[in-house]
């Protein structure tokens, strides 16, 4: 917001989907999800609607999987937006990063009950990156540069804070 007129002023804004990053891992998301209505149809044959009743729930459950997932960073939000869901955190919400090869991960502050659950949130780069323009609006809001930390097994973590 800027003080001004109290109006979020809008830092940055990108799409990002699954199916641009890792092409073979949305194709077998995808035909999982097909085999896994199929089960359902076989084992209910007789009544569609509960094939109808998987696929919402997978689709609601798995959106970010088979959807672009839209971010907008403002001057005090993070807000990302898949398919109907919308999800919005304050920059006071996060305590720190964690930058890995496909995006960001924002850690919450255990202020309350369902921040504690959720842990915090993964913001991914578009395709063609924009990484360097995410990490510079992550920086410049929390105020800290990431922390160096030890590789994890899979060595995709570069840094973290």
């Amino acid at each position: 917001m800027t003080k001004e007129d109290g109006r979020e002023r809008v830092l940055l804004t990108w799409s990002s989907s699954l199916a641009r990053r890792r092409p073979r891992t949305f194709a077998i998301g995808v035909a999982a999800m097909v085999l896994g209505l199929g089960l359902v149809w076989f084992s209910f044959p007789d009544d569609f609607g509960f094939v109808i009743l998987a696929a919402v729930m997978l689709v609601g459950a798995l959106g970010q999987l088979f959807f672009p997932v839209t971010y907008t960073l403002t001057d005090r939000k993070v807000h990302q937006k898949v398919l109907f869901s919308r999800d919005v955190f304050r920059w006071e919400d996060f305590e720190g990063f964690s930058v890995f090869d496909e995006g960001v991960y924002l850690r919450f502050r255990p202020r309350d009950l369902r921040l504690r659950y959720l842990k915090g949130l993964t913001v991914y780069f578009s395709s063609p990156s924009n990484r360097d323009e995410v990490l510079d609006v992550i920086r410049r809001r929390l105020g800290k540069e990431a922390d160096k930390a030890p590789e994890q097994a899979s060595g995709q973590e570069k840094e973290s804070r």
